[in-house]
């Protein structure tokens, strides 16, 4: 029974957190950039600080000023690589605080998301 219940458990924890994937999008919205995952990993960048944004899915070693938006690391892909001018904070599960100044993660359209950027940049 145990096993039973922890594994129902686990199932509504999964859905969950694959509901929260769609409810909390990646936007830009006053001149801020809000990057979430889900209920696990978030940052809001201003988009002042950005210096560089790198289409890139080659592999990159996190440390102290490199991290990942994804809570699975390695184990998961990324395609775009921001690059910021002061260093960042990334909030994880339960207000765990890491700061950053290169994020890596995935976007559905890369070249799409680049160009919103670059545009926001330039109204500035």
């Amino acid at each position: 029974w145990i096993f039973t219940f922890l594994s129902i458990y686990f199932c509504i924890q999964i859905f969950g957190f694959l509901k929260s994937m769609f409810k909390r999008p990646i936007s830009i919205e006053n001149n801020k950039l809000y990057l979430r995952y889900g209920i696990m990993t978030e940052s809001t960048i201003d988009i002042k600080n950005i210096e560089l944004i790198e289409l890139s899915s080659k592999d990159i070693e996190t440390n102290k000023e490199t991290r990942k938006l994804s809570f699975l690391g390695e184990l998961e892909s990324h395609n775009v690589i921001i690059r910021l001018k002061e260093e960042d904070t990334l909030i994880g599960l339960y207000g765990i605080r890491k700061s950053f100044k290169v994020l890596a993660f995935h976007v559905d359209n890369k070249i799409e998301f680049q160009d919103r950027i670059n545009n926001t940049l330039q109204q500035l």
